[in-house]
């Protein structure tokens, strides 16, 4: 098959999935705005995003502007394609940034798959209850939505990585949509476990030193990382060896900005649970690169996962495929990491009490019977993903869908 992939942060969500497809010998071109390494086997093409500053506008509008603006430059690319005479034989795309809005308008008859992610509710705006928000974020929520709504129009079939996410979209887009995770890279389970872990030259985490690990893009409220610090301070108290990771960025990628004018989230976080804190067993190492998380992954004894219901990690289901005992928030979200094959261990991230003592109840069980077996569920597998995902692209291409 010829296959046309399109992502903002190309290759995004089809990190694994690319390679996968090139290695079974089908024909990709990818469209992106970045920099970033790809596949050499494939060709990518790059568009320029300048961002514009509109006057007098509603403060939605330049968001707006971006999506449409994206949509051309993306349309541009795939009209001299077809000037050329190459098209494909399904479009895979990320509607996110508005990059599908006018492709059909060049490949009207090429079937078109996209993944959408999340369908905004209350919830996702870092509302612990479904209480009704505000009046401009409930317009927030319905721009946003828009932009999914238009791509789901115009799609033959929608794929979500888990089956919470697919279930936050309306009936009437539930039947193109399909549940196919990206899929996590089967060599994960077959790595050893380390014993030992060095994250700098002042620090290095012995064989004998239980570890509780917590990752996220950006330390913020809607991965728990608050939480995860009111935990952390009761679990070195019930277990005063135990050393703590904490891999992130400071910025904000779902929360919002944080109050406090120029204070970061971590900031915050640490001004109001700091002094209950044994820094000197607490190392933050930044945003990682993959290589060196995987490594962190297969050192730590416990991976501490409180995201609220959102979008899943893809860190958490690759420190499960390492073989490291999780503990996470009891939501509806993660309740489906039950399904992971991994040792997941739930409690309210909003008891301390209770979070903290699990956390050194399961770091002191795997310092004494020894770390799970590194199993991951298949359909989480990238084998078994993408041949999910090759099967349906092949009903597409011959119009059998």
């Amino acid at each position: 098959m010829r296959l046309l992939l399109i992502h903002q942060n190309f290759p995004g969500q089809f990190r694994d999935l690319a390679p996968a497809l090139l290695d079974r010998g089908h024909e990709l071109k990818a469209i992106g705005c970045n920099e970033r390494p790809t596949d050499p086997r494939m060709q990518v093409f790059r568009y320029i995003w300048n961002k514009q500053t509109p006057n007098e506008t509603h403060k939605l509008t330049p968001e707006v502007d971006e999506w449409i603006r994206r949509g051309e430059a993306v349309a541009r690319i795939c009209e001299e394609l077809k000037q050329q005479g190459w098209a494909p034989d399904v479009l895979l795309v990320h509607p996110g940034w508005g990059e599908a809005l006018f492709i059909k308008d060049v490949f009207d008859t090429v079937p078109m798959v996209i993944w959408p992610e999340l369908w905004l509710r209350p919830e996702h705006f870092g509302s612990e209850s479904e209480a009704v928000l505000p009046f401009e974020q409930r317009l927030y929520q319905r721009t946003k939505n828009w932009i999914m709504e238009t791509a789901l129009a115009q799609c033959d079939a929608a794929i979500l990585p888990t089956t919470y996410q697919a279930q936050t979209f309306p009936t009437q887009w539930q039947s193109k949509i399909q549940v196919i995770h990206e899929g996590i890279r089967d060599e994960l389970t077959r790595l050893t476990r380390l014993q030992e872990l060095t994250l700098s030259e002042r620090a290095t985490l012995r064989p004998e030193t239980p570890v509780v690990s917590y990752a996220s893009r950006n330390l913020e409220p809607m991965r728990g990382y608050e939480q995860f610090l009111r935990a952390l301070s009761v679990a070195q108290k019930e277990l005063p060896s135990l050393h703590a990771v904490i891999a992130g960025s400071e910025g904000s990628s779902y929360s919002g900005d944080a109050p406090g004018g120029n204070k970061s989230w971590k900031q915050v976080a640490e001004e109001r649970v700091g002094s209950n804190l044994d820094y000197k067993r607490i190392h933050y190492v930044g945003a990682l690169n993959y290589d060196d998380l995987i490594k962190l992954f297969r050192r730590t004894d416990v991976h501490c996962y409180l995201s609220r219901s959102f979008v899943l990690s893809w860190s958490v289901l690759e420190a499960i495929a390492c073989g490291a005992n999780i503990v996470s928030d009891d939501n509806r979200m993660n309740r489906e990491l039950s399904i992971s094959g991994g040792n997941i261990n739930y409690a309210d991230r909003n008891s301390p009490d209770a979070l903290g003592i699990t956390i050194a109840q399961v770091a002191k069980h795997s310092r004494q019977n020894g770390y799970p077996k590194k199993t991951l569920s298949a359909s989480l597998l990238s084998s078994e993903c993408s041949s999910r995902l090759e099967e349906l692209l092949e009903t597409l291409s011959r119009g059998r869908f």
